[in-house]
């Protein structure tokens, strides 16, 4: 795959790995702030909710600013705010901080994919889209096991300083290499609620319960690993690299495999229940690094067909796709680390893996449903 140098994967990669960033990194945060797992959770809910309740209208307010200003802009406050964030004394500027850095999240990755297509127009679309996207599986599968590892060796606030010094490197070599005289605002194309099929809507529900499925156990997968699987702390970093080795790898083969989408996550979904209830039924380390690459593997398949399908609904609208799928996107992992939050803290690991496994058997059956709808 022959990809330009100046593609803007590398910000992508920061971008959402800053999501992410307390998952690996919870019980250090909650230890170094002084507060609870369940309380340190709402680091990646409230992010995810502010994500998606600002997804669309960000998307529609900067419409006219010229994508190359925007993703850079965007770029700027991420890696700003995770530096500061990496200084901060308290919990409450951390939280003020996240949801500044959440108001980027929505329109940066609503416009991120269709500015690669109209930046690369000598390369196919699919091309220049699955790299893109292969930024959000990178960060999910990569880009938490590095920063979990780094945490681990140096502390948390070195990972978000790592983070905010990728950002600021990817930042400068946006401004040195993006092309300008390509640049192109939204203002060019559609940019509005899908006017897609019926089942468009139906498919970004189905993208909720996958989703939330996936974070219910994931945004808790350090206590689950300590707790349930009984893993030595020491062995949690090299138990997330090889789940993000894992999502690597299918990320690579999802591109290449010749597969609808829907197919595409109808499997993952399906990686994931198994990958949890692997880890539930089972709960000794043995098993542990059969599920995790398993996994891993398995929502970066997700995350490749989830907004493929979306876009493939509405291919005249794909910044307005985008946004609608970053929405669903974002309610998921929100609702899933608040519901595994709140298991967490009155039941433990272990109910947050059943619930995990039940929400993902109810998102199979929706996608059983919708392909009986499509027929």
């Amino acid at each position: 795959m022959n990809v330009p140098a100046n593609d803007p994967d590398a910000g992508a990669f920061v971008a959402q790995t800053t999501e992410y960033l307390p998952i690996g990194l919870l019980s250090q945060i909650a230890a170094s702030l002084d507060v609870s797992e369940t309380r340190t959770g709402t680091l990646v809910t409230g992010y995810a909710w502010i994500a998606a309740i600002t997804a669309i209208p960000f998307t529609l307010a900067t419409q006219r600013i010229p994508r190359r200003t925007l993703f850079l802009g965007l770029l700027g406050i991420i890696s700003l705010t995770n530096g500061m964030a990496a200084l901060t004394p308290t919990f409450p500027l951390l939280i003020m901080l996240r949801l500044i850095t959440a108001l980027t999240h929505g329109v940066f990755w609503s416009i991120i994919a269709a500015y690669a297509v109209r930046l690369y127009p000598d390369i196919p679309a699919s091309r220049a889209t699955a790299w893109v996207l292969g930024g959000i599986s990178l960060a999910l599968v990569a880009g938490v096991p590095a920063a979990t590892a780094v945490g681990h060796w140096m502390g948390w606030r070195v990972s978000f300083s790592a983070y905010a010094t990728l950002g600021g490197a990817a930042l400068w070599l946006g401004y040195r290499f993006l092309p300008v005289s390509r640049d192109i605002s939204a203002s060019t194309f559609v940019c509005g609620l899908p006017r897609g099929p019926a089942s468009l809507y139906v498919t970004v529900l189905v993208t909720v319960l996958a989703v939330t499925t996936h974070f219910v156990g994931y945004t808790y997968v350090v206590p689950i690993l300590t707790k349930t699987v009984h893993l030595p702390e020491n062995r949690h970093a090299i138990i997330l690299m090889v789940f993000g080795v894992a999502g690597v790898v299918a990320t690579w083969l999802a591109g290449w495999l010749a597969l609808r989408p829907f197919i595409l996550a109808l499997i993952a979904t399906f990686g994931v229940v198994a990958s949890q209830a692997t880890l539930l039924l089972t709960g000794t380390t043995g098993w542990v690094w059969l599920a995790m690459p398993l996994w891993g593997a398995s929502v970066a398949i997700l995350i490749v067909g989830l907004q493929s399908w979306v876009i493939e609904m509405a291919p005249n609208q794909p910044d307005a796709a985008s946004s609608l799928y970053v929405a669903a996107f974002n309610f998921g992992i929100g609702s899933g680390a608040l519901v595994g939050g709140i298991i967490l803290s009155q039941n433990g690991s272990a109910a947050v893996l059943m619930a995990g496994f039940s929400l993902g058997v109810i998102a199979l059956l929706s996608f059983l449903i919708l392909w009986q709808i499509q027929r």
